[in-house]
């Protein structure tokens, strides 16, 4: 009798960690899925290896980047580079504004 005890106290003890850990995974998804939500497309650059990266990133309220693409990379020599930059930077903008109008029909 004492080692059923003993083994039912264990299968509570694991079924209890088991959905724990369920709604603690469950939290992280909604809260995931709420970052998505309310984040939103911006146009960046940054400066890497020499190079100046324009992209368009996804930035949440937080400042986290949630997803990013590269639009273009312009080495730092490049004697057209304010063009390339600016061309790139329009690009960036654009891509921005239509993403987040794609976007407010899914919020």
């Amino acid at each position: 009798m004492r080692g059923f005890a003993l083994l039912l106290a264990l299968a509570v003890a694991v079924l209890v960690a088991g959905l724990t850990f369920a709604l603690v995974a469950a939290i992280g998804r909604a809260a995931r899925r709420r970052a998505v939500r309310a984040a939103r497309w911006r146009p960046r650059h940054f400066g890497r290896d020499g190079t100046t990266v324009v992209t368009v990133s996804l930035v949440a309220l937080d400042g986290r980047i949630l997803d990013e693409y590269v639009v273009e990379r312009i080495a730092a020599a490049e004697p057209d580079w304010t063009d390339r930059f600016l061309r790139a930077h329009q690009v960036a903008e654009e891509r921005a504004f239509h993403l987040n109008s794609a976007d407010t029909g899914r919020r």
